[in-house]
């Protein structure tokens, strides 16, 4: 009885220790930045997302995100340990400003409803007197153009951004670093040096 009762009290803990590791990590679709990659690219799997393939430590996943079609999912981990620190969301190309600046915008207001008002947010063009759809296009595709805001929680920080695809192509991503995975990566490159 006493054997009994004692691997259940282990058994309890365990689940204790894990489920509060997991509520110490940023969340992606509600599914902790944490683990190996196998492990959270099963969990996307899980939620519709299809895989599309590996790159520099990454994998890639395709699917619906935050109301948009075929965005690609990049799943990001520690090469040598396996740990997830960082997921990021690229969202279909567009070839338009006001199409990619529309989408940036709709994002943002989300991000602001979920997580509060941003801690930082640059949207500036290198030519100040930049006015008109083409000019701000050619703009982004000639990187001359910062646009990111970025929310930080207890456990990580999200930054949603405009990036230049190709030359004639923009688009908008969306990064989540856990906070603590993400440390972890940090000093280990730190090591590095």
């Amino acid at each position: 009885m006493k054997k009994t009762l004692f691997v259940l009290t282990l058994l309890c803990m365990s689940i204790m220790v894990y489920a509060q590791d997991d509520e110490e990590h940023l969340t992606f679709k509600g599914i902790p930045i944490n683990g190996t990659r196998n492990s959270f690219v099963a969990k996307l799997k899980q939620k519709g997302f299809v895989f599309y393939s590996s790159d520099n430590g990454a994998c890639i996943l395709k699917g619906r995100f935050a109301s948009y079609e075929d965005c690609d999912i990049y799943v990001k981990s520690l090469n040598d340990r396996d740990l997830v620190y960082a997921v990021s969301v690229f969202f279909p190309s567009c070839e338009t400003w006001s199409a990619i600046e529309s989408n940036y915008i709709s994002l943002k207001q989300m991000l602001t409803t979920k997580y509060g008002n941003p801690v930082d947010c640059e949207e500036i063009f290198q030519n100040r007197h930049a006015d008109d759809d083409q000019t701000k296009f050619t703009l982004l595709c000639m990187d001359r153009c910062k646009y990111h805001t970025t929310f930080k929680t207890e456990k990580g920080s999200i930054i949603l951004s405009i990036a230049n695809k190709s030359f004639n192509e923009g688009m908008v991503t969306l990064s989540y670093f856990d906070a603590t995975n993400h440390q972890k990566s940090m000093s280990e490159a730190i090591e590095d040096l």
